[in-house]
């Protein structure tokens, strides 16, 4: 059979890669584009303008009426306009351009407003590029399960994408080209994610604004009571050692010391340096140890997972003592983080289980001021209460605390809002209802009434316990407490634990009056189902594998990847231990048997890396890869005619090669595109890769030779494989 005639060459075109002049979008791949960035978009919604939405279906309409009716292209102006209008509409909906939200926003914009100007490859290559970058900053809103999962089919269709702008034929070619490389990639990912070393921030950039716990550092009587009604979650907790009682569960955020007789609100170490005048470090220290108070008096230790949030402050259970690393220790027995969380953290931390145990370097007297002449109702009934117990400050702290239990006063999630001068005297004499924060305002002003140094202090009490055995403590399990400076410390007092005794033992639900309040604003969240027991399942099911996730995989440290290692080098050590035990000759035969494996796993390395070369250059020459194919098959009775050319050889044998026949015509199609065609050199190599699998499926699927009883010579070899 003689070499194919040029004249047969067209027929080959109609199964060339688009962009095969490097020019042209087709209809195909303008839709690959537009899906991708819908992909992609999706990725940010939840975050973003919903207007970005209608933008990329403005952008994609245009496009696709574009390629089907001829509509003219967007002019340079036109495109410059659009830009403009972007950058206006983010500065009105964020009110700067300066917010990580807004850079977010002009990022997905300009991505969005790429594929108006996109005509050929090059531009649809830096459109997939944008959209890998926009992919990647997605993780700044958020990095849990169905964000990663999302982020990878988003990724998986871009790199596709790729595939297809660098000359794959088809689409499934282009999936299984994607899903090759991610397989590749898979280990080398998995080995950087534990060995390589968590760096810090190269450049600062600006952060989220946005706080998880809904607390603030300033509250009036009712304040808390809101909070009831979100179900949003602020950390989780896993103790090391026994867990803290129900009443122990305490979790102190921030204090608030300044009273203005409506409002209670946190002086800063800042402003109590500048207010007192001394030095900042007198009221904050920073380190890995507290400076005010022994480490040796922890009584729990805990790791939280913290939920990100635009301010500093870090929850902890008592007076903060140690942590894992350095941080703010303020001199109220509170503890900040030296930034912000953008993302998850994980925190170990020591603490004592109760309030601290050392003065505050503010002073009694800060912790005693008042208004002049406010709530005067209130302070007749100090004054009485005072003079009941003997000027006794122990009787008549007991005796405010017995004032709360009495019938009269009503713990409940719906207060009724108080708007006088005097709202402590509204709130004891008139509505006697409400909810924490009331009675810890109340109680704090009774006691300052009263010469008793007091301040409120505002965090979280209890939080759900999940069968796995950490705590996850959510919004409405916010609290306010008194603490009060008796003997040498502060005392906590918490006037709820009186009036409403089962909201400390079982959380906010368990309060019945103004239950309708309670998660009023979460009304599809899954926990108001936790009474149906397979819905509960299924939440803590999800609940177990997502904290999991962020322990595990967001959380992974460099402490993480040390015990890891040490794990891996222990159970080495337990395997070798073992060998030499079970082995007679302990030493010498074990080592020498030791020895032996280690040579062998060397020359199988070798022998990899060798066959690994040598088929790399096989892919790297197709003249090298076919021939070796051609000598292959003359070995299997199919040799070559005299003369004849590789592919008119394997189209000569394709329709006798059963199974092996469209591969056969594949490799003789790929060798003339890769010998003929003026092809760049992305494509180039798909190509070749695409020869090299050929040939090997045709070694794999060719049918082995039947024998024949007579005759010879090459005509009799080659009906050695049928139809």
């Amino acid at each position: 059979m003689s070499a194919p005639r040029p004249a047969s060459r067209p027929a080959l075109s109609d199964k060339m890669a688009p962009f095969a002049d490097g020019r042209r979008l087709d209809g195909s791949l303008l839709r690959q584009l537009f899906i991708g960035q819908c992909l992609v978009l999706a990725l940010h919604l939840a975050w973003m303008p919903v207007w970005l939405l209608a933008l990329a279906l403005a952008v994609g309409g245009y496009r696709w009426q574009q390629w089907r009716r001829g509509w003219p292209r967007v002019g340079v102006v036109m495109r410059i306009a659009a830009v403009g209008a972007l950058v206006l509409a983010l500065r009105a909906h964020y009110g700067t351009l300066g917010s990580m939200d807004a850079l977010i926003g002009l990022l997905l914009g300009v991505y969005l407003l790429k594929l108006l100007e996109t005509q050929d490859r090059r531009d649809a290559r830096v459109v997939v590029m944008i959209g890998l970058i926009a992919t990647a900053v997605a993780f700044l809103h958020d990095q849990g399960i169905p964000m990663a999962a999302a982020a990878l089919l988003a990724f998986a269709w871009l790199l596709q994408s790729l595939v297809r702008l660098a000359g794959g034929r088809d689409r499934r070619q282009a999936w299984r080209e994607a899903a090759w490389l991610l397989a590749l990639s898979a280990p080398l990912m998995a080995l950087l994610f534990v060995t390589f070393p968590r760096l810090g921030p190269l450049w600062s950039m600006p952060r989220l604004d946005r706080a998880s716990t809904g607390l603030s550092d300033q509250i009036a009587p009712g304040d808390i009571a809101e909070l009831s009604r979100s179900a949003g979650r602020a950390f989780r907790a896993r103790f090391e050692g026994p867990d803290p009682a129900p009443g122990e569960r305490y979790w102190r955020v921030y204090t608030l010391s300044h009273f203005d007789g409506i409002r209670w609100s946190r002086a800063t170490p800042e402003q109590l340096a500048a207010t007192l005048e001394r030095p900042v470090g007198a009221f904050v220290g920073v380190g890995a140890r507290s400076p005010w108070q022994a480490p040796a008096t922890a009584r729990f230790r805990a790791e939280l997972l913290l939920e990100p949030d635009s301010r500093p402050w870090r929850p902890s259970l008592g007076a903060p003592l140690a942590t894992g690393q350095a941080q703010r220790y303020l001199a109220d027995g509170t503890l900040e983080g030296l930034t912000a969380l953008s993302s998850r953290g994980l925190l170990r931390l020591d603490s004592s289980g109760a309030a601290p145990a050392y003065p505050d370097p503010a002073g009694s007297r800060w912790h005693r001021l008042l208004p002049v002449q406010a709530n005067p109702r209130t302070r007749a009934l100090v004054e009485r209460l005072w003079r009941e117990s003997g000027g006794d400050p122990e009787a008549y702290l007991e005796s405010m605390m017995a004032r709360f239990g009495e019938a009269s006063y009503r713990y409940t999630l719906s207060p009724p809002r108080l708007v006088g001068e005097d709202r402590v005297d509204d709130f004891l004499f008139d509505s006697q209802a409400g909810y924490c924060s009331h009675y810890a305002s109340a109680a704090a002003v009774m006691a300052r009434m009263a010469g008793i140094p007091a301040r409120v202090v505002v965090g979280f009490l209890g939080g759900e316990r999940h069968p796995d055995g950490y705590y996850t403590v959510r919004d409405y399990d916010a609290h306010a407490w008194v603490e009060v400076w008796r003997e040498g410390g502060w005392q906590r007092l918490d006037p709820t634990a009186v009036i409403a005794p089962e909201r400390i033992e079982q959380g906010p639900q368990a309060v019945e009056e103004g239950a309708e309040a309670f998660l009023a604003d979460a009304r599809f969240s899954a926990l108001r189902l936790r009474e149906v027991g397979w819905a509960n399942r299924l939440r803590l099911g999800w609940e177990r594998l997502e904290y999991r996730w962020q322990r595990g995989v967001i959380g992974f440290q460099r402490e993480s990847r040390r015990s890891l290692l040490a794990r891996l080098a222990d159970g080495w050590r337990a395997a070798w231990a073992h060998l030499e035990a079970w082995l007679p000759g302990r030493g010498v035969l074990a080592t020498t048997l030791g020895l032996a494996a280690l040579l062998l796993m060397a020359a199988g390395v070798a022998l990899l890396a060798r066959l690994g070369a040598h088929r790399w250059r096989l892919q790297q020459d197709e003249r090298r890869l076919v021939g070796a194919l051609q000598a292959w098959l003359a070995g299997r009775g199919l040799a070559a005619l005299p003369g004849e050319s590789p592919a008119a050889h394997l189209r000569r044998i394709a329709p006798r090669a059963g199974p092996a026949g469209r591969a056969l015509n594949d490799c003789a199609d790929d060798l003339e595109r890769l010998a003929y065609a003026p092809l760049e050199a992305p494509e180039r190599a798909v190509r070749r890769r695409r020869l090299s699998r050929r040939v090997a499926e045709v070694r794999r699927r060719l049918p082995k030779p039947k024998p024949r009883r007579g005759g010879g010579g090459a005509g009799a070899r080659e009906t050695g494989v049928s139809s």
